[in-house]
């Protein structure tokens, strides 16, 4: 049976943010929806919202003015955070700030634990992980003695024990080195499908991974397009605040020192 269009994961309307010390709102009538399962990357420099924007959807910043629904639910409605608890999960820049246990598998089990789970689910869920993100070898290891990209591998299965339908990613890679980066983008890529995908990020490069980038400035959104058509198109080194990738850099040097026809 044909039950219609499915209403988006997210939707915002008119949002509008502001800290009470600013001198301009840190959101300014953004509006955009996104469907769910879809990879989205949020691209802008410092102070363009973007991750005040993730805290907002995450219900962990407010008040703002506008409207704001997340899987189906009204973030006004003060009922909203406990139905979306466990439903929407959010990974940090800095792991070290969402570890709270003493060893990596009791990271992992934290979240479900919490829900109230039972304790075969729990382990069952442990498991999986550990083996999915290639944590098994530091199954009994405290999370403060792994690598920078250990703890983020961590960091995001201890989120997706919990097995949220949104997945946020606030600038998770920015602390990494490029081995590490490369290796957490790998891990965020083969959730593509599985999960609706928020990636925050100010490396071009890493949002051509995704379906869809949204680019802020100021506060406000100003691009909303798929990412290689939205870099093929700038004609800078930068547009709006964020460097193009090299590829297409590279790219356009290339056309223009072509013979022209």
């Amino acid at each position: 049976m044909d039950h219609g269009p499915q209403p988006p994961a997210l939707l915002a309307q008119e949002l509008t943010f502001a800290y009470p010390e600013s001198l301009r709102p840190a959101l300014e009538e953004v509006s955009f929806a996104l469907p769910a399962g879809q990879f989205t990357a949020m691209l802008g420099g410092n102070g363009s919202g973007k991750s005040t924007l993730a805290r907002i959807l995450a219900g962990l910043q407010g008040p703002y003015q506008g409207r704001l629904e997340v899987l189906g639910r009204d973030l006004a409605d003060p009922a909203s955070p406990a139905a979306l608890r466990g439903r929407v999960g959010l990974a940090f820049q800095s792991p070290d700030t969402q570890m709270v246990a003493t060893t990596a598998e009791r990271e992992i089990a934290f979240g479900p634990e919490n829900l109230g789970l039972p304790p075969p689910d729990i382990r069952a869920r442990v498991d999986e992980l550990l083996a999915r993100f290639g944590l098994k070898p530091y199954a009994r290891r405290s999370p403060h003695l792994l690598s920078g990209g250990e703890k983020q591998r961590l960091a995001l299965a201890s989120v997706l024990a919990m097995r949220p339908e949104i997945l946020i990613l606030d600038e998770v890679t920015s602390l990494l080195d490029p081995l590490g980066r490369r290796e957490v983008m790998e891990m965020i890529s083969g959730l593509r499908g599985s999960v609706t995908l928020i990636l925050i990020t100010q490396f071009s490069a890493e949002a051509l991974a995704a379906d869809r980038a949204l680019l802020f400035d100021r506060g406000r959104l100003v691009e909303d397009e798929a990412p290689e058509a939205l870099f093929r198109r700038a004609r800078g080194r930068e547009i709006h605040g964020v460097e193009v990738p090299l590829a297409f850099r590279l790219l356009r040097a290339a056309q223009g020192s072509l013979p022209q026809e």
